[in-house]
């Protein structure tokens, strides 16, 4: 077993998510394709997934799950010096995510900022950059995002895996909630399972070379992380999930094909697994694929002279840690979908916030198509419940939903979803504890926090220092359905939605306009119903 030393002391010290509140369920999606909803329920594990509403992308994600990230844990955003974001939906072929977050996030300009790529793993190189960097000194706190928004063609087998979210999280030394192991496994290498072209916003996905590939890496990632760390056996283990039954599959892998050589492990699981007798029903069921033992592994099993009640026994100890070291994670998948880079680290918050207890450990690997796998560890630290008791967490967006019809999600991926946009006036709700501010121009394009280049490249006039609630209560409206062209908000501010007065309204920062001509893209603080 790993010994306490083994954790640096650096680690993660805040965390904070977020996710679109429109949900499709896979059940209605089934039935509009002509599909067994079993298909997608046990198939892939997976109930619905995040859609994201007008003018929602990576940036609106993930400055509302940084900004959560900052507030929870109560940090001076003067005091981040390195933003690194993690993501495969970039707005821009060049001009850094991390750059467009430091003028929304308050970020002192001494800091480093840049995008960490590869597919998935983004974030946990960005991860990787932060704890270096930190550990050797250099700078002392970092802001870690993952955010993105899975795309497949509508009718396409990968449709049902969609989703979208972002993960966020403050990383220095001393952290209050969890340390990170000094060893990682790696494994990477040239692999055609899943790619998008430069220009297409719609991913390229090989079935089952892809899914062969994924379990390849995972237990590679496995492999080399006890080579570096020696044996262990982590409280929890959480996986990258481009779908709920990846991660089931990827344990099931590393209970069977690794732990077997190892004979305290096989002597405890040999053990559990004679705490009960079998029916001939329920060894039918079980021999035959159809609980939670795999057919391949039943067939390795007997390949290695177990016998048909040892098997059963196995099942049985199989599925009891299933439900307490990995299911109680993949509520992450089974409600928003593949977040890509932010898959993992989302499961790996929601874990913190319902689940592990100090000094805990949490197994992880992070899964990057083309390909890496990267795996690691953490362990929690004492007093990280209050870090992680105030929301909104994981699971307040999980309940906080609304479910939309197909029709409204194909409008969504056709970009046909109508803006409905209007402008008024916003005062702080009563129970407002934070607020956004911005620097902006007359016509409420964002500048940057440099006074020397505080004068709008669009040529507009006005320098303006806002200060955005998070959450408000409509004051009045003043213009209905707006289209913003060359429009001049002043004092005023825009709301999206079907929202009147006396509604109560939340922040959020959204793409509501591109130049034609440049193609330069702007975002807005803009009030949504909360």
């Amino acid at each position: 077993m790993v010994s306490d030393d083994f954790f640096l002391n650096v680690g993660i010290d805040a965390i904070g998510f977020y996710a679109p509140k429109n949900r499709l369920s896979l059940d209605d999606l089934a039935k509009k394709r002509g599909i067994a909803p079993e298909k997608y329920r046990q198939g892939l594990l997976a109930e619905e997934f995040a859609v994201p509403e007008y003018g929602e992308d990576i940036i609106s994600m993930a400055i509302m799950a940084a900004k959560n990230a900052i507030t929870r844990g109560n940090i001076n955003s003067k005091e981040i010096e390195a933003i690194f974001v993690g993501s495969e939906s970039l707005p821009y072929a060049v001009k850094s995510v991390a750059s467009i977050l430091s003028a929304f996030l308050d970020v002192h300009e001494n800091a480093f900022t840049g995008d960490t790529l590869h597919a998935c793993a983004g974030a946990t190189l960005g991860l990787l950059n932060a704890v270096g960097l930190i550990n050797s000194g250099i700078i002392k706190k970092a802001l870690v995002i993952g955010t993105d928004i899975s795309k497949y063609p509508l009718g396409s087998p990968g449709e049902p895996t969609q989703g979208a979210g972002a993960a966020a999280m403050i990383i220095s030394k001393d952290p209050r909630i969890a340390r990170i192991g000094s060893k990682f496994g790696k494994v990477s290498g040239h692999v055609d399972d899943f790619f998008r072209t430069l220009y297409s916003e719609n991913a390229e996905v090989f079935g089952q070379y892809s899914t062969m590939a994924y379990l390849n890496y995972v237990l590679k990632a496995y492999d080399d992380f006890k080579y570096q760390a020696g044996p262990f056996l982590a409280d929890y283990y959480v996986f990258h999930a481009p779908f709920g039954k990846m991660p089931v599959k990827s344990f099931q892998r590393i209970m069977f094909e690794r732990w077997f050589d190892n004979p305290v492990k096989l002597k405890a699981m040999l053990d559990k697994s004679k705490e009960r007798a079998f029916t001939q029903k329920e060894r039918d069921l079980i021999l035959s694929g159809k609980e939670e033992l795999h057919p391949s592994t039943i067939k390795t099993l007997q390949e290695w002279k177990f016998t048909d009640e040892e098997i059963c026994g196995l099942n049985y100890f199989y599925k009891d840690w299933l439900a307490l070291k990995l299911m109680p994670c993949l509520d992450v998948p089974m409600r928003f979908g593949n977040c890509y880079s932010a898959s993992l680290w989302a499961q790996l918050f929601h874990l913190m916030e319902t689940r592990v207890k100090e000094n805990d450990t949490i197994y992880f690997t992070s899964y990057g198509s083309g390909a890496t796998a990267i795996s690691g560890m953490f362990k929690m630290e004492p007093g990280f419940k209050k870090l992680v008791a105030e929301g909104p967490t994981v699971l307040d967006y999980i309940r906080k939903k609304s479910r939309i019809p197909v029709e409204q999600y194909e409008m969504y991926k056709r970009d046909l979803l109508p803006a409905f946009l209007h402008t008024g006036h916003v005062l702080a709700a009563p129970e407002n504890k934070y607020s956004l501010d911005i620097m902006e121009c007359d016509y409420g394009c964002i500048l940057p926090v440099q006074s020397e280049l505080q004068h709008c490249p669009s040529g507009h006039p006005g320098v303006h220092k806002r200060s955005f609630p998070m959450l408000g209560i409509v004051a009045k409206i003043d213009e209905v359905d707006v289209e913003i062209k060359d429009h001049v908000c002043g004092d005023c501010v825009y709301l999206l939605g079907d929202v009147k007065a006396g509604n109560n309204v939340e922040l959020s920062i959204r793409r509501l306009k591109v130049d034609e001509n440049s193609g330069l893209i702007h975002w807005y603080p803009t009030y949504v119903l909360a």
